[in-house]
């Protein structure tokens, strides 16, 4: 049986801190730039460093992993599997899947790998390593596993209230005069990852309101096979805890989880950034 691998970016957060297939899995780290200096993997940074807003700030950006730095990690777990499967974050926040789409294409021949777009990031894109890592231990082949990977992707939801919309124009998200208009005005918009963009579905007005369409979003489901709440930093602690109690009591056979909003996605949306991702349970 082919030995298959699974390389996903560091966006990603991981619902169950062990699962099976664990041992598959490898990550691809971006690097930082901030206050005018590299740093390598983000190495020696947290979140609580980051400004609040970019408006006249040095260059504070997630730098993708080149073509070439994607073909040096792929060609190591060419060493230890031979198949790889790259899942990343959604194409509309950075080059990272054009990057790894490019390495992949480099190693024709050498190397099969399948690249997917998750559409997603942090706990969405995390709970599909772990739905891949889990399969492929079960015995499924790359073709298999590419395909439950896509088909739970299609039923996974993310939205993210980002206050600081510098932060989107920095990384060419949103236009520039978009950004500063929106931080001057103090805008709350919540974002929607569609097929073709980060699209602005809603615009909120303090943080109570986007505890209410939070839990309003989540009852729009049927059947809900995980919820996951990003807390910005510093975090909201009340209001996660009434999401928390509503998810909990509403929805008692769905698993919950919370993660601090790391380093690589605060670098995308901002410190202040508030998400949550809904996985829908697909029949069988």
């Amino acid at each position: 049986m082919r030995k298959i691998g699974v390389l996903v970016d560091n966006t990603a957060q991981f619902p169950r801190h062990s699962f099976p297939g664990q041992n598959l899995v490898r990550i691809a780290a971006h690097d930082v730039a901030f206050n005018g200096a590299i740093y390598p993997e983000g190495d020696g940074l947290r979140v609580s460093q980051l400004p609040l807003t970019l408006r006249g700030q040095c260059a504070t950006k997630l730098l993708p992993p080149t073509p070439e730095r994607f073909n040096q990690i792929l060609t190591g777990m060419g060493n230890e599997f031979d198949e790889v499967l790259v899942l990343v974050h959604s194409s509309h926040l950075s080059s990272t899947f054009q990057n790894a789409t490019l390495a992949a294409s480099s190693l024709q021949g050498r190397l099969p790998v399948v690249v997917i777009d998750t559409n997603t990031f942090s706990a969405g894109l995390g709970m599909l390593t772990q739905l891949a890592a889990q399969v492929i231990n079960d015995g499924a082949n790359l073709v298999e596993v590419e395909h439950v990977v896509r088909q739970q992707a299609a039923h996974t939801y993310t939205i993210v209230c980002c206050p600081g919309l510098s932060y989107l124009s920095q990384n060419g998200i949103i236009d520039p005069a978009q950004g500063i208009a929106g931080e001057l005005l103090s805008m709350m918009p919540v974002f929607s990852f569609e097929d073709e963009r980060l699209t602005p579905i809603e615009k909120m007005r303090n943080v109570r309101n986007i505890t209410e369409f939070f839990i309003e979003f989540v009852e729009e489901f049927d059947s809900l096979h995980h919820i996951a709440v990003i807390q910005s930093v510093p975090p909201l602690l009340p209001e996660t805890r009434s999401m928390r109690q509503v998810f909990l009591e509403n929805y008692p056979h769905t698993t919950y989880s919370e993660h601090n909003l790391n380093l690589a996605a605060a670098l995308i949306f901002s410190p202040k950034m508030v998400g949550l991702i809904v996985v829908e349970t697909i029949a069988e």
